[in-house]
């Protein structure tokens, strides 16, 4: 009993460092679904050598959370390793026990990741994730959204606009090129060209480096500096 449970804990404790990682992530501009990928690639020492692992080894503060996650992956992986086997070794040759050994896991196993497929429970999790992060270290300090990474110094991001009603021509921008705009509220992303006018809470989707993209954050408000 004692060794299932042990098990589901290790278990419990992976899944939630993968939420953590990707929260952290996120948090550094990375989108949420290519965080948890990488985060559960890293934990698990799968090292998926894709271009998305581009936008994670450019950057120093997400190394180290990828680096982390690779230590602490192998470590537990090495734990669940050893107790299972310490747990078996000891039934002995008894196969009754063996087999109410492996239910025991089973069940326990199967408990854990109820809990934590559970979605108002991952969404909670997360938040409150979010929010002790954002409280205790630099992280979430990047007042924009980078969702590809183009080159060392090269990026397409996307800025919330909280300025008045705006031609899209009379738009300050910092040497960026504005490719689209989302209007607020909209998952509909308009192509620049077709845009006439940019409202307080659009979403203005452009590609430049990141010192541009810095100075464009701090001028729309967002008011912080992007450490890495």
């Amino acid at each position: 009993m004692a060794a299932a449970l042990t098990i589901a804990i290790l278990l419990a404790l992976s899944v939630s460092l993968v939420r953590i990682g990707a929260v952290a992530m996120r948090l550094t501009g990375l989108p949420e679904d290519i965080a948890r990928f990488q985060c559960v690639s890293a934990l698990t020492g799968t090292g998926f050598t894709t271009h998305e692992a581009e936008m994670i080894a450019n950057y120093p503060i997400r190394r180290r959370i990828v680096v982390v996650l690779m230590v602490l992956g192998n470590l537990g992986l090495i734990s669940i390793a050893s107790t299972f086997i310490v747990a078996f070794v000891r039934t002995g040759p008894d196969m009754q026990h063996i087999a109410v050994q492996a239910a025991i896991l089973a069940a326990a196993i199967a408990v854990t990741f109820m809990v934590l497929s559970n979605r108002a429970l991952d969404r909670g999790m997360c938040a409150l994730i979010g929010h002790i992060l954002l409280r205790t270290t630099s992280l979430g300090e990047m007042g924009y959204h980078r969702i590809l990474q183009l080159g060392k110094d090269l990026s397409i991001a996307e800025h919330e606009y909280f300025g008045p009603e705006t031609p899209r021509e009379a738009l300050k921008l910092r040497g960026e090129n504005l490719l689209a705009v989302r209007p607020a509220g909209s998952w509909q992303t308009t192509a620049a060209s077709s845009v006439a006018v940019v409202r307080p809470g659009d979403t203005l989707i452009l590609c430049g480096d990141e010192a541009a993209h810095e100075a464009l954050s701090r001028e729309l408000g967002h008011g912080t500096k992007n450490k890495r």
